[in-house]
Formats: C-alpha cells, structure tokens, sequence
C-alpha cells in the first residue's frame, strides 16, 4: 500500500518536473538564449498568487473534509453490507482454499488506507496553498502545485477502489 503511495509521489513529481521543463523551453527557449533560467519565469508565482492559490485551497480543503465523511460513510456501510454477510463469507472461505494468503477485510483495509493518504494530502495541500504558498517565489508555487497533483492522484485510486468494491457489492446484491 505504501508503495502505491510512494509511487504517486513520484508521478507527481515526474509530472511537475516536466511541467517546470515544458514551461522553461516554451517560454525562455534555453537552446536560443543558452540560458537555463529567465526573468518570466518569476512571473508564474504572481499568476499563482492570484489566480490559483486561493481556489486550490478552498477546494483543496472542502475535499479533505468530503473524503473525511465518506471514508466513514462507505467503510461502515461495504463492512456490514457486504463483508460480514455469511454469503459473502462463504465465498471468500472457498476462494481462501484456493489461495490462502487472502485475508477477508483486505480489500475493505486497502480502501480504507488509501483514503487516508487522500485525506491527509488534501488536507496538506491546503495547507501548503496558505504557507509554503505565500513565499513569493516560483519554486513555492511549484511545491504548491506538487501537493496538488498527489492529492489528485491519491483521489483518483480512491475512486478507483471504491468503484471496485461497490462492484463486489453489487454483483453480491444480484446473486441472491
């Protein structure tokens, strides 16, 4: 699980490596200037500042409290709806003779850790936008823009796995 985690992290900052190096060439032309930095660069942290800061905070924010009730929401509901049904116990027990190794509440702890780690980024990346995000510099911003985008990445595996287990449910629902 931590190892998915750790791997957004690092698409992440894949991704905005490659922004800040897509912004570079676009906007210095290093191979023309023979120059790795230039002044218009500085001015990405003014466009941040007042265009995009305060957005990504306040959704940023509102998302962290949203996934906070839903976590406990989905969670209690998939445990009594779906995983402590005998039916469905029955099932992991004959699919538990075939592979041994599966454990009845895993899928259940994977969503549940998952939107933790969605939880806590969110809520990290607000916090960033209202204090990494005020230095005046670009390279703040960019941080700024980091958190952001694992946030994003933790969301979209959250809803990943909760689509799959609402699948388990429904397809649980129809066999009766």
């Amino acid at each position: 699980m931590k190892n998915r985690v750790y791997l957004y992290i690092a698409v992440s900052l894949i991704l905005v490596t490659t922004g800040y190096a897509f912004a570079v060439f676009n906007v210095c032309d290093p191979l023309v200037n023979k120059e790795l930095y230039c002044n218009k660069i500085d001015n990405f942290q003014g466009f941040y500042s007042e265009n995009i800061r305060g957005h990504i905070f306040a959704g940023f924010l509102a998302l962290g409290g949203f996934l906070l009730s839903l976590k406990t929401f989905i969670v209690v509901n998939m445990k009594e709806n779906l995983y402590d049904n005998p039916k469905y116990q029955d099932l992991w027990r004959r699919k538990n003779k075939i592979d041994p190794n599966l454990l009845l509440y895993a899928p259940l702890k994977e969503l549940s850790d998952i939107l933790f780690y969605a939880i806590s980024a969110s809520i990290f990346s607000a916090i960033t936008q209202m204090t990494i995000g005020l230095y005046e510099t670009w390279y703040a911003a960019l941080f700024s823009i980091f958190t952001c985008i694992v946030a994003t990445l933790l969301l979209l595996e959250s809803l990943r796995l909760i689509k799959n287990n609402l699948d388990s449910w429904f397809e649980h629902i129809e066999s009766r």
